[in-house]
C-alpha cells in the first residue's frame, strides 16, 4: 500500500503563513493549591487499609486451612468498617467546612460590592 504524500513534507513547503518561531502557550489554568486531608479522613484511610489487610490474612489463613482464628486479626478485621465510617465522617465534616467558608465568601464580596456602589438619594 503506497504511502499518500499531502505535498506540505518540508518546513517551507506549506503555503499558508506560519511563523517561524513557535509562541508560548500560557496555562489557562494555573496549578491550584491542593486540598489538604482532614485528619478524621486521614485516621479513617489508615484504619480501612489496616482492616482491609487482615480480612486478606484471614482469607489466606482459611484458604490454608486453619479454622481457629486468633482474637486479635478478628478485631483488626473490624477496623475496615469503623475506618469507612470515619473516612465519611471526616469527607462530610470537610464538605460542611468548605460550603460554609463559600458562603462568608460570598456574603463578604456581596457586602463589599453594597458598600462600593454609589447610592442614590432622592
Amino acid at each position: 500500500m503506497p504511502l499518500i504524500s499531502l505535498g506540505a513534507t518540508r518546513r517551507g513547503d506549506y503555503a499558508g503563513c506560519v511563523s517561524e518561531q513557535p509562541t508560548s502557550v500560557s496555562n489557562p489554568h494555573p496549578a491550584t493549591r491542593r486540598r489538604q486531608v482532614s485528619g478524621l479522613a486521614r485516621l479513617g484511610m489508615v484504619l480501612f487499609v489496616i482492616g482491609l489487610v487482615a480480612v486478606a490474612v484471614i482469607l489466606v489463613l482459611f484458604a490454608t486451612g486453619t479454622t481457629e482464628l486468633p482474637l486479635w486479626v478478628n478485631l483488626l478485621a473490624m477496623l475496615a468498617p469503623v475506618g469507612f465510617g470515619l473516612g465519611l465522617l471526616g469527607v462530610y465534616s470537610e464538605a460542611r467546612a468548605a460550603r460554609r467558608a463559600g458562603a462568608a465568601r460570598r456574603n463578604a464580596a456581596a457586602t463589599t460590592a453594597e458598600a462600593s456602589s454609589p447610592t442614590v438619594t432622592g
